[in-house]
């Protein structure tokens, strides 16, 4: 009578398992199915860098209505030049070797929590400096949440914009453009 009461018994404690269930949670938010992953993607353009504005451009994060949060990567890439039909980007810091006047500078960047300032940096007189080297010029930024950076940073490569568009879904057409004038 044990061999046949044993395994009835099993199937009911199975049973009784298998059916509970807990409280319902609240609904997470809804989502877009054409969100990325992406904090966000804008460029900024006709920046000039001018002995007036120290040879920098910054950007207030909270006025131009853009979130990043503490933790988020911020990648910045300048537009070099065209590659046939596509603008060719190239990350900062960038170095540029001048022949007149003869010397260095870098494009670079950095940010706190509340903004962002672009600058141009050398080894040479800016203000002597050819305008090809200080006016126009546009960036394009990044915004990439830390936690995804981190699930992604080995298959990335990040100093390749091309890559960067293509692991996080950028769709170009959709980038918002901030003018620096």
């Amino acid at each position: 009578m044990n061999r046949k009461f044993l395994p009835l018994l099993l199937l009911a404690i199975a049973a009784l398992f298998q059916s509970c269930e807990g409280p319902k949670g609240d609904p997470g938010p809804k989502g877009d199915p054409g969100d990325s992953y992406i904090g966000q993607t804008f460029d900024i353009i006709n920046v000039d860098f001018t002995a007036a504005n120290k040879y920098s451009y910054t950007l207030n994060f909270d006025q131009q209505k853009i979130e990043v949060l503490p933790s988020d990567a911020v990648l910045v890439y300048v537009y070099w030049n065209d590659a046939g039909n596509l603008k060719a980007y190239r990350p900062l810091p960038q170095t540029a070797f001048l022949t007149n006047p003869n010397g260095i500078i870098t494009y670079n960047f950095d940010r706190t929590d509340d903004d962002m300032m672009i600058f141009l940096d050398g080894n040479v007189n800016l203000a002597n400096v050819a305008t090809d080297w200080t006016k126009g010029f546009e960036f394009r930024v990044v915004v990439v949440p830390s936690d995804f950076l981190k699930r992604t940073n080995a298959e990335v490569d990040l100093n390749s914009y091309e890559s960067v568009v293509k692991a996080f879904n950028i769709d170009e057409s959709k980038v918002k453009k901030i003018s620096a004038q």
